[in-house]
């Protein structure tokens, strides 16, 4: 096979379908496939960036293209396959398992011969089939199974030959039934579980294929391989799915199983935050191709244009769009969301509406120069980084606050908003406290309590912004979204009466929040404020958004938005052609003071989101992870919460979430937790584990579990302690044992068998059964060889009763804030007693990784502590 016909097959050949939506004859997307020329073009490394508009369209048409031309360099054939095979092994023929015999002829004729064992009194069956006719057919089978009558094997007949001799132009008999290449993606593994799901091909009449069918897909944890869909021949998977860059890289470098010729990194935010893994990735000329998917954003389009000189381009900015901008070709959900997005970006506007009064330029930088002063001051003391903390904060307050000082101070006194939301007028008290301690830097301190003190009083009564508000909600209709950057200012708006409660025509979000996947009229946000959900200058969800801002706030976002126009201008120099030349254009940046102080107040802003986060250099020196004799656990993230308690996550914990909105409990890995996630904890100050485990242990011991679930658990705590006694008596590394497991054709790392047996780690047991026969072969664990299917359902059936606890602690919580009690000694009850036992849940505002992974003491992990308790 050859990979110069893969854009004339996608185009020529195939329709590309979303569920029952044709997506592939959009001009943008006959422009985005035409596009994969570059990707594939010759025969060296190449790197390629495609910056889109957001629409899943994009993702289905990288997963299809990559797909394919991964299968296009392919170099095995049947004639490889079947003489790599020695007799006895066992072989896939017909959907059935078959012992291989060799080849013989006979008539002039080549046969394959194919056994099967004896059954009863009857002998071994002999099989002889064409091996020119049928040699494609046969297909090596690597699951645990040693039958050879076909039970157990999962019937699927698949159009794959035929599908792959259309597209590539060869005989059915040529298809190679194995691939011994494949790609890596990285993606979420739910948004690639949905493409798996609903992609199709449509080819020759009308013939329709699914992903799956073509190739095997699994999804690597970085602890275990999750297959998608079937897989009867146990082939290696040809997709291999990460979440983390880090994953990636081992799959990249594994050097078992299939070569990985490709990587594919779909809906990436930010260069920046994988930089050093990916960066190593896009420079290994192992790989034929890197194609990297992000939505247009214009720290990734210079990061690209800065380092990536050499790469290949696709950007749909306004000025490549709108030169091609036609109707619809075929309506559906998915296209007619497209064109949404392309007409926004043609479209779209950025307006600022100044409000007067408030904040002068002046005024605010008054106040940022002196926090400045006093960040760099000699001051050394605690109070340092809480008074520069709290002021910025206050600072921040006053500049976006759509309601007055009274308002606020009401409602926090009468307990009507968030219990985590705390008095202005007390958090100033504490900066005069702090003031009178603050020594050389007292005058500096004074000067920045007066400024916002000021201010405070000014708004006390009424808020420019309240004011602003009103009057753009009186002047806009439809579908309106207003971003904010604290929860708690949708409550405000709604208690003070310029929000209604039931008003679905307007939504109140904070910009960690914003589901860009919406569309709206238009968008109202309430400051220069952006997170990782939402930036202004990248956003597609409306044609116009208006952001309302003081004189102090000006500077900044004119900035950002010269910025942006640079970008877009030096973007579509590389792909339309359109000549920039920075030297004599309009010079935005030719205001060189405007440039350095809003990089040194970035600077203040970055120092004082570190300061969110414990000071690990000081934890580590203070001697508590020091204690050889004392119990560790390996952290990563570090959290904050909005009330200034922090929590260390060790590196496999689990995090129970609490959806208000939906009166719903789910759990997520700290990579995924969000800022404004509210996190559920048990009171006990000993307990690290989550309350999902602290509940199902209190069902076991309470009798409240069936005898099946109880006979489940002791099999899902079996087959794990089997293989600690089996590294202990060996005194085997988790890498002897990852390899011990690959020698018999196990595909997992040595991260997988870690976090199966640490002691904080949430894995109930492999997904697939043929891992737990492995398991079972290599310990020789009798109790887990005579009943190897029985010990993966019992893991199957212990996730099932975690996921009822999830949904009845979700249910228990609700109970609980509406007084409803559960009915006596039902498993709710035992539930509800336990969730009232609760700390409150506490919300995050924010999680920081890490640079490097350090020990922390395991009784400070897992659990909301003050600074207090960590540096004593």
């Amino acid at each position: 096979m050859t990979d110069n016909n893969l854009i004339s097959v996608m185009l020529d050949k195939c329709d590309i379908y979303y569920e029952d939506a044709l997506i592939s004859k959009e001009s943008i997307i006959e422009r985005y496939i035409e596009f994969f020329d570059n990707v594939f073009a010759g025969e060296k490394h190449s790197v390629n960036f495609a910056l889109h508009t957001g629409s899943i369209c994009f993702d289905i048409i990288s997963v299809v293209a990559v797909t394919l031309g991964c299968l296009s360099y392919n170099l095995w054939t049947n004639d490889d396959i079947i003489s790599r095979l020695q007799i006895g092994d066992m072989v896939m023929y017909e959907n059935k398992r078959y012992r291989w015999k060799g080849l013989e002829d006979g008539n002039g004729i080549k046969y394959m011969v194919l056994g099967q064992d004896a059954k009863g009194k009857n002998g071994e069956s002999i099989r002889k089939v064409s091996f020119k006719r049928y040699k494609h057919l046969v297909k090596p089978y690597y699951g645990t199974s040693s039958l050879t009558d076909g039970r157990g094997v999962r019937k699927s007949k698949t159009n794959r030959e035929e599908f792959l001799s259309y597209i590539f132009d060869i005989p059915i008999a040529d298809v190679p039934s194995l691939s011994n290449v494949a790609v890596v993606i990285v993606s979420n593994r739910g948004d690639f579980s949905e493409i798996c799901k609903h992609l199709s091909i449509v080819y020759g009449e009308k013939n329709r294929i699914g992903l799956l069918d073509i190739v095997p897909a699994a999804y690597y944890t970085g602890q275990e391989e999750i297959q998608f869909g079937t897989n009867p021949t146990k082939a290696a998977p040809v997709l291999k799915i990460a979440g983390k860059m880090s994953v990636a890289r081992d799959l990249v470098l594994d050097k078992y199983g299939n070569k990985v010729v490709g990587l594919l990194v779909n809906g990436i935010h930010s260069l920046a935050e994988n930089s050093s893994e990916l960066d190593d990735l896009l420079r290994r000329k192992s790989l034929r191709f890197v194609h990297i998917t992000s939505l247009l954003n214009v720290d990734t389009s210079d990061r690209i244009l800065d380092m990536y000189e050499e790469a290949n381009i696709f950007a749909c900015t306004k000025g490549y769009l709108s030169k091609s901008t036609g109707e619809i070709k075929c309506a559906n959900p998915f296209t007619v969301e497209l064109e949404k997005q392309i007409n926004n970006i043609v479209n779209n506007t950025v307006s600022s509406i100044l409000v007067p009064g408030g904040w002068t330029w002046d005024e605010y930088r008054r106040i940022k120069d002196t926090l400045l002063l006093i960040k760099q001051s000699n001051w050394i003391s605690e109070q340092k980084n809480e008074f520069i903390l709290s002021a910025y904060g206050l600072l921040n307050l006053l500049i976006t606050s759509v309601f007055s000082m009274r308002q606020m101070e009401n409602l926090v006194t009468n307990f009507k908003i968030g219990a985590t939301v705390l008095s202005p007028k007390e958090r100033i008290d504490k900066l005069w406290d702090i003031a009178d301690k603050a020594g050389v830097v007292e005058e500096l301190c004074i000067t920045v309590i007066n400024d916002i003190e000021e201010k405070y009083y000014e708004f006390m009564d009424q808020s420019p912004k309240a004011l602003a508000i009103k009057e753009y909600l009186a002047n806009h209709s439809g579908k309106i979204a207003i971003v904010v950057p604290k929860a708690y200012y949708a409550e405000m708006l709604v208690m003070t009466g310029v929000l209604k409660d039931n008003d679905d025509s307007v939504i109140c979000v904070t910009a960690n929040r914003f589901d860009a996947t919406h569309e709206y009229e238009s968008i109202l946000v309430v400051g220069d404020i952006n997170g990782k959900k939402f930036n202004p200058f990248q956003c597609h969800s409306a044609k116009n958004i208006d952001i309302l801002l003081y004189e102090c706030e000006n500077k900044s976002f004119g900035y950002q938005k010269k910025k942006k126009d640079k970008s877009e201008k030096r973007l579509n120099s590389k792909i339309c052609g359109i000549r920039y030349n920075e030297e004599n254009s309009e010079d935005i940046y030719s205001d060189k003071e405007e440039e350095i102080i809003v990089q040194e107040f970035s600077d203040l802003e970055e120092y004082i989101e570190k300061l969110n986060v414990l000071d690990i250099g000081r934890f580590v020196e203070s001697g508590l992870v020091s204690n050889s004799n004392s119990p560790t656990s390996e952290v990563k993230h570090v959290g904050v919460f909005v009330t200034g308690e922090r929590i260390f996550f060790s590196k496999y914990y689990t995090a129970v979430v609490f959806n208000h909105e939906a009166g719903s409990v789910t759990e997520k890995t700290v990579d995924k937790l969000l800022s404004g996630d509210f996190l559920v904890f048990t009171r006990r100050d000993d307990y690290t584990k989550n309350i999902v485990d602290f509940i199902y242990e209190k069902l076991l011991d309470t009798g409240k579990l069936s005898t099946k679930v109880i006979e489940a658990s002791e099999k899902a705590e079996y087959w794990k302690n089997a293989l600690r006694r089996y590294k202990m008596r060996g005194d085997y590394t988790y890498s002897d044992i990852a390899k011990k497991l690959r020698k018999i054709g196990s595909s997992l790392q040595e991260a997988t068998i870690r976090s199966w047996l640490v002691e904080d780690s949430h894995i109930v047991g492999p997904r697939d059964v043929e891992t737990m026969g492995y398991i079972a072969k290599v310990t020789q664990d009798v109790k887990i060889l005579n009943d190897i299917n029985g010990y993966f359902e019992a893991c199957r059936i212990v996730r099932r009763e975690r996921r009822t606890i999830l949904e009845l602690i979700g249910k228990a919580i609700n109970n609980k804030l509406s007084g409803h009690i559960p009915q006596e000694g039902s498993v709710l009850e035992v539930v509800y007693n336990n969730v009232d036992n609760l700390s409150e849940t506490l919300e995050l505002e924010n999680v920081i990784d890490l640079s490097e992974s350090v020990n922390v003491s395991i009784n400070l992990v897992n659990k909301p502590i003050t600074e207090a308790e960590v540096l004593m």
